[in-house]
């Protein structure tokens, strides 16, 4: 179908009212039609009575048009049959002035769609396309470029929707108008935190976002939306030849490659992945956690004796910088627990392998990961690919450096057998960059078996009844309700899922050596033997 039948046709779904003046189809919406993009949003300049006009339209329609904005902004809005239609009223003498007015020349165009004529206009150009800054001949070369500086200085924002954008169509952003992004990049910290997460969250939801990320980074609008990464820059990693922000930025880079064929990387679980994937917004939440996971490491780098740089702790503080960077950009409670947890978590499946190489790694040490993260296991397994892929030279934080061993090691057999040999112990040590892609392949092997156990075996025997719940414990054992609950009843799963206990009585004699040990390990030397009463540990007596 030709433009101008495209045209003819949203015309023709818009019905007819007279006496108000012309209406035009403008900005994005005719900018998609044109580039043949599917799209439910209608945006109309009226020239005259905005909101009798939009009342007629939904009187006719049948709903009640929504009046938004205040002043100049106004917008009246009628939402029907899936599409959602915006009237405004024109801003200027005449349709051109009002283009002109506008962000960029891919959303100056304009379509007449009343029969009325135009004030101040000759006969309509180009079929009725009007194309006062060359909008047409932008969307054609692919190009975002700024009408006037003055759009940028009236809303700072709109530099941000720059990159929004072009990563959404596909488009580059003219040399000049990113010259004047970088001018007045420190003007974007002005906007509403609410529609800088909007348009950022737009920007990562393209599958290619990368390379406009790497280039608000370069114009400096990440920087100044975030002065976290800016600590990144020059905070050196000393096995890796490159600096935090490098980093984080690459492991950006590698998280979209991972997302785009994980199919490919685990074809057995390619289906269970992308019903995770799908469900709100995950992508972009890993697209996020990926720019941010190591922001705790400038806060948190010294030199051990030997004289080795070390982060240690660097996942715990990230969170807490990302727990704050998120309510500063008031995401939601959900987005934010999603995020901080990845950067709290990202070490867990490196460490899980380091175990593995050490022949420390136990059943319980996996079920533990499981239990702990569920679903969001599959999350945290492919940011762990994406960072490990991003990293130039690699090397295994040593396991004490990180978390206790005990941590990771309970009592039992050990849980396979190391699949990757280097000759030195890796917990300390450099792999040299000939090992790197061998390490990789092994660490992507042992990925799959996590995904594995938990498909096939843990999450089928998760979503049975566990075997005693709260009420038990204080029924049994006289307790009282406490984070302790939480301690007993994980242990009794985790038994349960390592296949230590099956019965309720098997499980309520665990829970009976767990409070008789750590009664013992915390009982007085001298306690005097008395009377026996309930006995209502500590939290802290159950150790994790």
């Amino acid at each position: 179908m030709q433009l101008g039948e495209k045209l003819i046709k949203v015309a023709g779904q818009l019905p007819a009212v007279s006496g108000i003046g012309p209406v035009y189809l403008v900005g994005g919406s005719l900018r998609d039609l044109i580039l043949d993009r599917p799209f439910n949003d209608y945006d109309f300049a009226v020239h005259g009575n905005a909101r009798a006009f939009a009342r007629k339209v939904a009187t006719k329609l049948g709903v009640h048009a929504i009046e938004m904005g205040k002043d100049d902004k106004t917008v009246y809005r009628i939402i029907s049959g899936g599409k959602v239609l915006d009237f405004s009223p024109m801003h200027g003498k005449s349709i051109d002035e009002d283009l002109k007015r506008r962000d960029f020349t891919v959303n100056s165009l304009g379509f007449v769609l009343s029969s009325e004529s135009p004030p101040g206009r000759g006969p309509l150009r180009s079929g009725g396309l009007i194309d006062p800054v060359g909008g047409l001949k932008d969307i054609r070369s692919k190009t975002i470029r700024l009408i006037s500086e003055d759009a940028i200085l009236v809303d700072p924002l709109r530099m941000v929707r720059a990159f929004r954008l072009a990563a959404v169509l596909g488009f580059e952003i003219a040399p000049q108008t990113l010259s004047v992004i970088k001018e007045h990049s420190a003007l974007v910290a002005r906007s509403a935190r609410e529609r800088i997460r909007a348009e950022l969250f737009k920007t990562m939801e393209a599958k290619k976002s990368f390379p406009y990320i790497e280039q608000m980074c370069e114009a400096g609008i990440l920087m100044k939306l975030f002065p976290e990464l800016e600590l990144c820059r020059n905070c050196l990693l000393n096995d890796h030849g490159y600096d935090v922000l490098r980093h984080v930025m690459r492991t950006y880079k590698e998280i979209e490659i991972v997302l785009g064929n994980y199919a490919t990387l685990w074809p057995e679980y390619a289906e269970p992945i992308r019903s995770y994937l799908e469900h709100k917004d995950r992508k972009v939440l890993l697209k996020w956690a990926a720019l941010l996971h190591d922001v705790g490491k400038p806060a948190t780098r010294s030199l051990d004796p030997t004289g080795r740089l070390r982060f240690l702790g660097h996942e715990t503080k990230g969170a807490h910088i990302v727990r704050a960077l998120c309510l500063r950009l008031r995401m939601s409670v959900r987005e934010r627990s999603f995020i901080e947890s990845v950067v709290q978590n990202h070490l867990h499946p490196l460490l899980l392998f380091d175990a593995r190489q050490r022949g420390a790694l136990t059943a319980r040490g996996i079920i533990r990961f499981v239990t702990r993260h569920k679903d969001d296991i599959v999350g945290l397994l492919l940011h762990s690919v994406a960072d490990q892929r991003a990293k130039a030279y690699l090397s295994i934080p040593a396991c004490n450096a990180c978390q206790p061993r005990s941590h990771w090691q309970e009592g039992g057999p050990i849980y396979g057998k190391p699949a990757f040999q280097p000759g030195h112990n890796l917990s300390s040590e450099t792999v040299g960059h000939e090992s790197d892609e061998e390490f990789k392949k092994a660490f992507v092997e042992f990925l799959k078996e996590i995904l594995q156990r938990y498909f096939s075996d843990l999450k089928p025997t998760m979503t049975a009844s566990r075997l005693i719940t709260g009420k038990d414990l204080i029924e049994h054992f006289g307790l009282t309700p406490s984070e302790l609950f939480g301690k007993l009843l994980q242990s009794v799963e985790e038994a349960r899922l390592s296949q230590e206990i099956r019965t309720r009585e098997e499980a309520f004699e665990l829970v009976a050596k767990l409070l008789y040990s750590q009664k013992r390990m915390h009982r007085p030397k001298n306690a005097a033997r008395g009377g026996r009463r309930p006995y209502k540990p500590d939290v802290a007596e159950v150790s994790d």
